[in-house]
């Protein structure tokens, strides 16, 4: 009975089967192809109208100094600056730029754009210029990036009158004099000493920025090594950085061109009247001693510390006016009389440094005209300030020395005097200008980036 119905049960499933065939073959034939309803469209791109963008006006610069009388806040006012725009512009400068200090020859543009302002340029020298924009909104501040090239070159000069005129032929002479006279400070008194028919050679570091034919001359760098040919002393200085200490001026053999007291408390000047015993008094009428030098300066000219000391006295003292004493080591003393006020700092106690400014010249007392009068005492007893030798500094270490005689070899080489005669001016090859862009055809191929 089993078996009977088991076969039964499976001829009825495969005739269900059977009988389901057709039904799904009908279905897949007649079910829609959707491929063959699908409806393509064609799209062309058509240019859409697009608004003008209207052109900005062009900036219109208007340009100005600071050697006019009229206030600056005023000279801005003529070109449309309210005055919270001129606050806050002075305001973004004041951190770069101290207008109490403003000088003639600073420059500044503002830019207008439909006659309202909208950018501000200060130039104070050719290497710093800054950029303000946003007048019209926030003011925002930019220094410009401008490189700074360095040139080395040969300078020689013959006295004829005068170290200046010597020099004339130079960019700046007045500013390469002074530092002439810095390197040989402790040894050469620039009026005093030289003779006509002196010679000398110095290698300068001459810096400019990049102009569009050319270079722009922008001031002097350091002199490297420098030679003085006198008919009365010769004198040399290699300027050199040891391993411990600052950079310094050595001659050949190395030893320091620093010595305890300089030469002069003025980097250039002329002795109106030398240390006598017995000298007729211009304003008291009468024979005295004269127990110091006199040097002729214009008004204002910085007075200098001739040696690390104390200030003893500093403000007015009689018939010598303004005046400021120190006392040094070993009881040397050094007077400054008739000074048109003492420096900053200067005050019964403190402590200058040698070099230091501390005051400047005047005709303060019994002066008929605008010099100094320089005192020097040597265990309390006056002496001739020009007639002084002191000892020199520390010399070059021995670890340095190495270093120091190449450093010697190559700027010696190069002072050296040539027997085909030369421009004033004379450029030196590598190695002290190796790697030099190239500069068009003027011979500033020299010129190194800083």
């Amino acid at each position: 009975m089993y078996k009977q119905n088991h076969r039964h049960a499976r001829i009825t499933t495969r005739g269900k089967l059977v009988l389901l065939a057709p039904l799904c073959l009908a279905v897949v034939l007649l079910w829609p192809d959707k491929t063959a309803d699908v409806e393509v469209l064609t799209v062309v791109d058509e240019p859409l109208a697009v608004a003008p963008v209207p052109i900005a006006a062009p900036i219109v610069w208007h340009e100005g100094d600071f050697g006019s009388t009229k206030p600056f806040y005023k000279r801005l006012g003529k070109f449309g600056l309210d005055g919270n725009q001129i606050h806050d512009l002075i305001e973004v400068l004041t951190p770069v730029y101290d207008f109490r200090k403003s000088h003639p020859n600073h420059k500044w543009s503002v830019g207008l754009r439909d006659g309202q302002a909208v950018q501000f340029v200060l130039e104070v020298a050719p290497d710093e210029i800054y950029d303000v924009v946003s007048l019209s909104e926030e003011p925002s501040l930019t220094r410009r990036e401008i490189a700074v090239f360095t040139e080395r070159v040969v300078v020689r000069g013959e006295i004829e009158d005068s170290l200046y005129r010597s020099l004339a032929h130079e960019p700046s002479s007045a500013a390469l004099v002074v530092k002439l006279a810095g390197v040989f400070a402790w040894d050469i008194d620039f009026y005093q000493d030289p003779r006509r028919g002196d010679t000398f050679e110095m290698i300068v570091e001459k810096r400019y920025i990049r102009g569009e034919e050319a270079p722009i001359f922008m001031a002097y760098g350091q002199i490297l090594a420098a030679r003085y040919e006198g008919q009365r002393e010769s004198f040399e200085a290699y300027r050199f950085q040891p391993t411990k200490g600052e950079a310094g001026y050595y001659n050949a053999a190395g030893k320091s061109l620093i010595r305890d007291v300089l030469r002069s408390p003025l980097k250039i000047q002329r002795v109106t009247s030398s240390f006598k015993r017995n000298r007729y008094h211009p304003v008291l009428k009468k024979y005295r001693p004269h127990n110091g030098v006199d040097y002729g300066a214009s008004r204002g000219t910085p007075v200098m510390a001739v040696a690390h000391g104390k200030v003893v006295r500093a403000g007015r003292w009689g018939g010598a006016g303004i005046a400021v004493v120190l006392s040094h080591k070993d009881k040397l003393t050094t007077q400054y009389f008739h000074l048109l006020k003492v420096g900053k700092g200067i005050r019964r106690g403190a402590r200058v440094k040698q070099g230091q400014i501390i005051g400047y010249v005047g005709k303060t007392g019994l002066a008929s005209g605008y010099h100094l009068h320089f005192g020097m005492k040597k265990r309390g007893k006056y002496v001739n300030p020009l007639r002084q030798k002191f000892q020199p500094g520390v010399p070059i270490a021995k670890g340095d020395k190495s270093a120091f005689a190449a450093r010697v070899s190559i700027y010696g080489a190069a002072l050296e005097p040539v027997v085909v005669p030369l421009a004033p001016v004379v450029r030196l090859q590598s190695p002290l200008n190796p790697e030099l862009p190239d500069y068009g055809p003027r011979a500033s191929s020299l010129l190194t980036a800083d």
